[in-house]
């Protein structure tokens, strides 16, 4: 009986433990993150007067970085972070000169390779965060680094990997597909078509190579993106799909594409 008590009452104080243990790391995050929010607010204004410099006065960007407001903050790391994602969400919001001054700065500064030193950790969320600077930035030194996290586990990371190749190379960053022997899920497949929907495409390319791969979700993604660009120059190979030994699931996209391109294209091209 006295072993059964003891039994409960440390079971008793391993469950306190634990829950106090629980409760001060949840303490410890709150603060941290109070803290680091107090220092976003402080170091903000100095940005903005900094980023307004070189965007607006068009002060040269060496000297902006030889200031003694600049020297005094760049060393803190919280400074940099808030820095860096002002410039990159900057970037993605203006163009032309306006960025290639922000290009120029993130290259002097620094910047570039804590974004670099992202893209090689070992964290996929880390990974994420270089990839979307880096291709943001327009950093076309990164690409063969990124090509590298298309063949990672995480999805997710997959994704932002293809997203960052087609931000740097356009519709050509999909070209390393040709070479993937794995999956490519739905939520990948509808988020790059996302993407493209909102890109500024000047030049498509023709995705009839994708409906030749062995790959059977690159041969559907393949369909998807001849529906998407209209491309009705490949009607005769997607209508060649219905007869081959292609599976259901190609096939009933075969037709589903079919189904969205011009109707009257694909009933000259069927007549002929």
């Amino acid at each position: 009986m006295n072993g059964l008590n003891y039994y409960i009452i440390a079971s008793i104080i391993i469950t306190v433990l634990i829950s106090l243990l629980f409760l001060i790391l949840l303490l410890i995050s709150r603060l941290n993150k109070i803290f680091e929010k107090k220092l976003e607010d402080r170091y903000t204004p100095i940005i903005d007067k900094l980023l307004f410099a070189i965007l607006f006065n068009k002060e040269p960007v060496h000297k902006v970085i030889e200031s003694n407001i600049y020297q005094s903050c760049y060393h803190h790391k919280n400074f940099q972070k808030t820095l860096l994602e002002n410039i990159v969400k900057l970037h993605a919001q203006y163009e032309g000169e306006y960025n290639v001054r922000l290009e120029d700065f993130y290259h002097q500064s620094g910047l570039i390779k804590i974004s670099f030193l992202k893209l090689k950790a070992k964290e996929w969320d880390k990974q994420c965060e270089g990839i979307r600077e880096l291709s943001e930035m327009n950093i076309k030194a990164a690409v063969s680094d990124i090509r590298k996290c298309i063949w990672h586990d995480h999805s997710t990371l997959k994704l932002e990997a293809l997203l960052g190749l087609v931000r740097l190379k356009g519709l050509e960053g999909l070209d390393i597909l040709n070479q993937y022997d794995q999956p490519i899920n739905d939520w990948i497949q509808l988020s790059l078509l996302f993407e493209l929907g909102n890109s500024d495409l000047t030049v498509v390319k023709n995705f009839s190579d994708f409906l030749n791969s062995k790959n059977e979700t690159l041969v559907i993604f393949g369909l998807r993106l001849i529906a998407k660009f209209n491309q009705i120059e490949n009607i005769d190979q997607i209508w060649e799909l219905e007869f081959s030994d292609a599976s259901q699931r190609v096939k009933e996209q075969a037709m589903v594409t079919l189904a969205k391109l011009p109707a009257l294209s694909v009933y000259n091209k069927l007549k002929a």
